[in-house]
């Protein structure tokens, strides 16, 4: 079997007895904290009983009372009772599992030659990341709420298998993990472990992973750009960052001597040098007396600093995927002291949480809660129809549609400048169809758009496409028959083969995932835009926003998770994002594209969701805002669809908006810059369950 082993630098081990008095007594011994910033943004999160680490390790104390509190508990898995109630394949289960004994105790085992620092260094790791705050016991953890899965993979020695870790990473991203910290390292490749990395990636789950420290009595660690350590070195095979390989720093923000180090390997330092923690203890074994220990030192507790910061991450904005982890703790990194040997062997720079939460929270533009902070011009009209528009401009037309939200049946409509009817095609039939989402794409690449429609939620997730006589010329089931919360769709060439791809995401109430099928339906690739346990519902629209001839995927969330827009690449890599409204509106993000300061490229246009203001934003790709302006009167809540059109052909982008559910079917066009153009009332006025709009 492939071994896996701990590398574990010990300097001057210190065990200490229990001390239980107010504030947490050896706090203060916990220098590395200010050093990463996490004392400072504990005002703003001490993470969440949501979030969950699981620590894949030699097992953690389930007792211990600075973490049991923490220990991850399986919802669905009846402790004790023989039965595997979850069907996940491992029976009673309630906190864990032991990979190397096959069994549902996740704590540390023992035999005669039992290394008392292996035996402890899963629950050292845990309460690095996780030690509960304010109970006049011991230390802080990085996170004072986020629970600890613990999976036993190594034993009483510190060595496992890879098989064994492969076994603990799959049952990790299975069971709901966000995080999954590997402590460890081995020289042996395992092709088995490299693909259950791969496809935690891949399911939203970040991997962290420590460098090593020197071996065999050495003082100095190792470069392993020469002599690779796994896992955390399987990221030289692949041409995108899965792993955030961590090496270890010192008080000084220097790179530790005993710490090895290596391009394509390492990201991120952390400090590992002296620090205190919880350790396993068990009064009746006389090793075993103390709960914790100082002055450990090794980069398998940077690790844990950097899974633990990962966390507090994930609390203030859980849709949060891998690739934009490792972005954010890299790039808000500070600075980390080398030698000329380091030289881009040592990642980024040294862990900073304060600057990674704060990055989140950069550029967000109003408080809706603070009508007087709105830095915008409200001067355009309060109520509708209370100026009278310029048309003097109006000349030829660009197509524009309209389709009800829900309330009505599944149809949309075709009108003209003038909002007289064109045509109405019926798409869907049926009493569980009631209404549809629209978008528009050159399906045939005829230069002439079709529409994609999506059933709206309620219906099975039926994707159709609609041609210029208003017949269905295709029609598919996006996701699996039983799902009915909604589909939302848009079509381009992805891959510049001459045809169209359709891109297809939920609604609502499923996972995050962006579908991409070719034009007759069957599905080319997948990908999570957001993490994998969101199921709040995605808008996605398709085009080139940073001028690079290639066409991007951009999604924002529906509802509950901070108003994020992504930019994807066409095979699924995160490209950008940028926060559109401020990051404590949960309500969605409406999502449009259209070249709005007419410099050649897609802007993104944006309306907020349910619950905020009817607010439109206009951002480039790189998150800079070109515009901001109040589409309807700021009392309004019901929130605002976009699209993005030249309404009067005066070669200026224009914007087009709808009122969301709870007000009147009222579509006003606006000049980029927010000026009013005109306005109507496209359904009857007790029609208030909201229109989706698109334009060409």
């Amino acid at each position: 079997m492939k071994k896996v082993f701990t590398y574990l630098i010990l300097a001057s081990l210190f065990l200490v007895n229990p001390v239980f008095a107010a504030g947490d007594p050896y706090f203060n011994e916990q220098w590395y904290l200010e050093q990463i910033g996490a004392t400072e943004i504990w005002s703003t999160t001490k993470g969440s009983e949501n979030i969950v680490v699981a620590v894949i390790d030699t097992g953690v104390d389930l007792d211990h009372p600075d973490l049991q509190n923490n220990i991850w508990n399986n919802p669905d898995e009846i402790a004790g009772n023989g039965i595997d109630d979850d069907q996940n394949g491992f029976i009673d289960d309630k906190h864990g599992w032991d990979f190397i004994e096959n069994k549902n105790s996740p704590e540390p085992k023992f035999n005669g030659i039992s290394n008392k620092q292996a035996v402890s260094h899963g629950t050292f790791v845990a309460g690095l990341i996780a030690a509960i705050h304010d109970n006049n016991r011991g230390i802080k953890g990085v996170t004072a709420k986020t629970k600890i899965m613990p999976l036993v993979s190594l034993n009483y020695t510190g060595w496992g298998t890879s098989n064994h870790v492969s076994q603990a990473v799959d049952y990790a991203v299975n069971n709901g993990a966000d995080i999954i910290n590997l402590s460890f390292g081995g020289n042996e490749y395992s092709t088995k472990l490299k693909k259950s990395i791969i496809q935690a990636y891949n399911q939203g789950v970040l991997v962290v992973a420590a460098a090593g420290n020197a071996l065999n009595g050495d003082e100095i660690g190792a470069n392993l750009s020469d002599d690779p350590l796994y896992p955390i070195c399987y990221d030289q095979d692949f041409s995108v960052n899965r792993i955030l390989g961590v090496i270890a720093s010192d008080k000084n923000n220097q790179v530790a001597d005993f710490t090895n180090y290596g391009a394509g390997c390492a990201d991120l330092a952390a400090p590992g040098l002296d620090l205190i923690s919880t350790v396993y203890q068990d009064s009746s074994r006389s090793f075993y007396l103390d709960y914790y220990a100082q002055n450990w030192s090794g980069s398998s507790f940077s690790a844990a600093l950097v899974s633990g910061a990962a966390a507090l991450l994930k609390s203030i904005d859980k849709g949060l995927i891998p690739a934009e982890m490792i972005s954010l703790l890299k790039e808000n990194s500070s600075l980390l002291f080398t030698e000329k040997k380091h030289e881009n062997k040592v990642g980024q720079g040294v862990l900073n949480i304060k600057k990674a939460i704060t990055s989140i929270y950069t550029g967000e533009p109003i408080d809706f809660s603070d009508e007087e902070q709105m830095d915008i011009d409200n001067s355009q009209p309060k109520t509708p129809f209370q100026q009278n528009p310029d048309t003097s401009k109006v000349r030829d037309f660009h197509n524009f549609y309209f389709a009800p939200k829900s309330g009505a049946s599944g149809y949309f409509q075709k009108i003209d400048n003038s909002f007289n009817l064109k045509k109405q095609v019926e798409i869907f039939f049926g009493d569980k169809f009631k209404g549809a989402n629209i978008q528009l794409g050159d399906i045939n690449n005829d230069q002439l758009n079709e529409i994609i429609v999506g059933a709206t939620k309620g219906a099975n997730s039926y994707v159709r496409i609609v041609d210029n006589n208003g017949d269905v010329s295709k029609s598919w089931l996006a996701f699996e028959y039983e799902f009915i919360g909604g589909v939302k769709a848009d079509a381009a060439d992805l891959d510049n083969d001459g045809l169209a791809e359709v891109v297809a995401a939920p609604q609502s109430g499923r996972e995050p995932v962006v579908r991409i099928f070719d034009i007759n339906g069957n599905k080319k690739s997948e990908f999570f835009a957001y993490n994998r346990n969101y199921i709040g519902g995605l808008d996605v629209v398709l085009g080139d926003v940073d001028g690079d001839d290639e066409i991007e995927i951009i999604t924002a969330p529906n509802a509950g998770l901070l108003p994020k827009v992504k930019v994807f690449s066409a095979n699924g890599e995160l490209e950008s994002s940028l926060v559109s409204y401020n990051p404590n509106f949960l309500g969605g993000v409406n999502i449009a594209l259209a070249d709005v300061n007419n410099n050649g490229v897609l802007d993104i246009i944006t309306g907020a969701g349910s619950g905020g203001g009817p607010h439109v934003q206009v951002f480039d790709s790189q998150g800079n805002r070109l515009a901001s302006f109040m589409a309807y009167d700021t009392s309004f809540r019901g929130g605002v669809e976009v699209a993005g059109i030249d309404w009067n052909s005066d070669g200026y982008t224009d914007i087009v908006t709808a009122a969301g559910p709870g007000g009147i079917p009222h579509v006003r066009v606006f000049t980029g810059t927010g000026d009013l153009i005109t306005e109507k009332l496209v359904l009857p006025a007790d029609f208030v369950s909201g229109i989706n709009i698109v334009a060409d």
